[in-house]
């Protein structure tokens, strides 16, 4: 489209009514603002300017739908892998220092033999 981008509103006085009409480009013509195929019809001057305004409001702010995806499978096993990971880390902490530290405080671990 070519124009300056430049927003207007108008009325057109019909049958004792007033039509909103719009042009969001200053060479585009007038528009009539439209509800369900119909020009839509305002009781006052005022009322037709404001209908207007709200027409390219929606225009140029669309409503913004959004969905919520599936939480997809975990494919590649990376949770497995952290608590593997982390099951090694503190077996080798235990090795190494004799206890294993969570959060800077040493937490005391115990070894049970399975009961039969």
């Amino acid at each position: 489209m070519s124009g300056e981008f430049l927003p207007d509103y108008s009325h057109m006085p019909w049958n004792g009514r007033y039509r909103p009409l719009f042009k969001l480009f200053a060479a585009e013509r007038w528009r009539y603002v439209r509800k369900d195929g119909a020009p839509v019809e305002c009781d006052t001057a005022s009322q037709a300017i404001e209908a207007a305004k709200a027409c390219v409001r929606r225009i140029l702010n669309p409503a913004i739908y959004a969905e919520r995806a599936a939480v997809a499978a975990d494919v590649l096993g990376v949770a497995a892998w952290h608590e593997e990971r982390a099951a090694r880390a503190a077996e080798d902490q235990e090795a190494t220092l004799g206890a294993i530290i969570v959060k800077g405080r040493q937490v005391k671990v115990e070894r049970r033999s399975p009961k039969i």
